[in-house]
């Protein structure tokens, strides 16, 4: 760092070179030196640097517009190789090779913050361009231009200097996290019930935990006690996954049976068991511990989440989180839910699926109707213009956002991955079966994405400036994947009554919502832990998080549902292969929720490319432009509660 007398001098003779820049030369001078460091050159190089370098005017504009050109060239050719070197991690390409794994943990960009500053191009931007707070953000960011809006965002990417070789172990400590996660695949014709008879077909397998999830849901198109039999048996696998007693051999094998009720592997008790689940998370706090040194305003990795990744407090997305889990409202429906199944709440039922417009329509039948209309997946890759006309898009601009969407089969459960230059396509990824058969799930997962990839495909294309390209935080392109996710059924030719329709959808986003809120706070929870005893055992943090989901549950839940210490809320494979991504969900569906109210009045079509041209502002800003409030959770409590007391009179 510059000495203080080397800075003062640097500020006095640029202020006298250019007297009404002092202000930004006073905080522009200040922000390069604390960068400055002894292999970037003598004090004497740092005020030559700043002399010679200091720009205004037609100067000042032609370096904003070199950075936004350049910086997308650079960004969108490291983002097109990372997803060639992940080819094989992402996408279902057949069995894994060995290299694989290896190729995915290789970040070529993980030099390149080392080279910006060794050029001093990072100094560049750090001498010309203001770092805007948070707090000067929110305060004055409503009156900016976009101009202005564009250099703060050029100039906050270069307020940390990570080394090359902590981003490279963070990159390859997530590779093998998500290789974990991607593999643990349960192949269900091997599961027994509390009796030890079989409840499954043998072709069934499914990812945790998201095929799990998603396959307890499908039970609820019937009240039987067989339905109820296969939702406890999942479960009951959902809690052996959690605690790590599911034996180490079961997963990804048809060799095996296994009874979660009594933990017996082949009808013997096992000692097969590793908390290996733990050992990831636990790799990844470590990995990211390394560069906390590097933040000195945001020495932790959760503080650096919300604060200056989402630029919404944790405090504030907690309160938000919690105001939904204590509502008059989750009452209100927890009683519907109860009186439409017509017995007591058990744990899974925080994922009652009767709320869904598909709720009375069989697994069966929807996919069939998939089957029919996607047979495969380069069926829904064809008829994604069709789609996207259906939601309102004109034909040009349709074929234009199709043309840059490209939908592969995934290895995992089904992601998107935006481009980062206008030459190349978003990514749609959800898990086709093999030949690339679509089922109802992989349609409704590849609906999911596409709103993702619409979202990506604007922000990119279609803003003003290229460094402002994107959207506030994950949360928002999550906030436009449900409104696309929602409208599955209507892409199907399925057609509901309207009103019905739209109380369902209420009580359907709040019960989801209420769910993944809770799955939020117990991840928060975990990582506020870790860093409150940095060093603990894998076996150690497996206590700590099952501690954790049973508190939050005993909380919020136990209250709503009559049975206490459940775990269930720690079942989420995000929590072990992406850190602290989990609030973005809840706090997404408090988003869409705000947009899908807008949408009922205004075409998605017409307005969504208008939502995404806004960029990357601060999100209360973003949501200000957008639908004209900021972010709150009490338009969809109250919708949700009106629509609970409604039909409680009914059933």
């Amino acid at each position: 760092m510059v000495k203080k007398r080397t800075l003062d001098k640097v500020v006095k003779e640029l202020s006298q070179k250019h007297p009404s820049e002092k202000d930004r030369i006073k905080k522009c001078a200040a922000q390069t030196a604390a960068l400055w460091r002894k292999e970037d050159g003598t004090e004497a190089d740092f005020s030559a640097f700043c002399l010679k370098n200091f720009m205004t005017g037609k100067d000042l504009e032609t370096l904003l517009e070199r950075f936004e050109r350049k910086y997308e060239s650079i960004s969108g050719h490291f983002t097109a190789l990372m997803l060639d070197l992940r080819h094989e991690l992402d996408e279902d390409t057949g069995p894994m090779h060995p290299s694989d794994a290896v190729f995915a943990s290789l970040n070529p960009a993980v030099h390149l913050t080392d080279d910006l500053f060794k050029t001093k191009l990072a100094f560049l931007v750090l001498l010309n361009f203001e770092a805007e707070t948070l707090e000067t953000c929110l305060k004055k960011g409503t009156g900016w231009s976009r101009t202005k809006w564009a250099e703060t965002r050029l100039a906050q990417r270069h307020l940390f200097r990570v080394p090359a070789e902590i981003s490279q172990e963070i990159t390859d400590t997530y590779a093998k996290s998500a290789e974990y996660v991607y593999g643990y695949n349960i192949f269900m014709g091997g599961l027994r019930d509390e009796k030890g008879e079989k409840l499954f077909p043998d072709d069934l397998e499914l990812i945790s935990h998201w095929g799990l999830r998603d396959h307890l849901k499908t039970y609820y198109s019937e009240n039987s006690a067989k339905n109820l039999n296969c939702q406890r048996a999942v479960y009951k696998t959902m809690e052996r996954i959690i605690s790590q007693d599911l034996p180490v051999s079961f997963v990804n094998s048809k060799e095996h049976t296994y009874n979660p009720f009594a933990d017996e592997l082949d009808g013997k008790k096992h000692a097969d068991k590793t908390p290996e689940r733990y050992r990831h998370l636990s790799n990844i706090f470590k990995a990211h511990r390394k560069e906390d040194a590097y933040y000195p305003l945001y020495p932790r990795l959760i503080d650096r989440s919300f604060n200056l990744y989402r630029e919404i407090p944790e405090k504030k997305i907690e309160a938000m989180f919690v105001k939904i889990l204590t509502s008059r409202t989750a009452r209100s429906v927890s009683e519907l839910i109860k009186a439409r199944l017509g017995r007591a709440l058990e744990p899974f039922d925080v994922w009652y699926a009767g709320f869904k417009s598909r709720g009375s329509i069989s697994g069966e039948k929807l996919d069939a109707l998939v089957a029919e209309k996607y047979p495969a997946l380069e069926d829904f890759q064809k008829d994604i213009p069709n789609i996207l006309e259906k939601l309102s898009f004109d034909r040009e601009t349709a074929e234009f956002l199709a043309a840059r969407i490209e939908a592969d089969p995934a290895r995992g459960a089904g992601h998107a991955w935006g481009p980062e230059m206008k030459t190349k396509k978003a990514h749609l990824r959800t898990r086709a079966k093999a030949g690339g058969k679509m089922d109802y799930q992989a349609f409704n997962t590849a609906m999911h994405e596409l709103g993702h990839c619409v979202e990506q495909v604007f922000s990119l294309y279609r803003v003003d400036h290229s460094i402002l390209h994107g959207v506030p935080n994950t949360a928002f392109t999550e906030g436009f994947a449900f409104v696309f996710q929602d409208r599955d059924l209507e892409i199907l030719g399925l057609k509901m009554n309207e009103r019905e329709k739209a109380a369902m959808k209420a009580l359907d986003i709040f019960w989801s919502t209420m769910e993944i809120a809770g799955v939020a706070l117990v991840d928060m929870g975990v990582w506020n832990w870790m860093y409150s005893k940095k060093n603990f055992t894998p076996e150690q943090l497996g206590e700590a998080v099952m501690k954790t989901a049973r508190g939050v549950w005993n909380k919020y839940y136990a209250p709503v549902f009559g049975v206490k210490d459940s775990a269930i809320l720690a079942v989420y494979s995000h929590m072990i292969y992406h850190a602290i991504y989990l609030p973005d969900y809840p706090l997404g569906h408090i988003i869409a929720w705000q947009v899908e109210k807008f949408f009922e009045k205004n075409p998605v079509g017409e307005h969504m490319e208008r939502m995404c041209k806004i960029g990357t502002v601060t999100p209360r800003e973003w949501m200000r432009q957008a639908v004209g409030e900021d972010i709150s959770p009490e338009p969809l409590i109250e919708s949700a509660f009106r629509a609970a007391e409604s039909k409680k009179a009914s059933v």
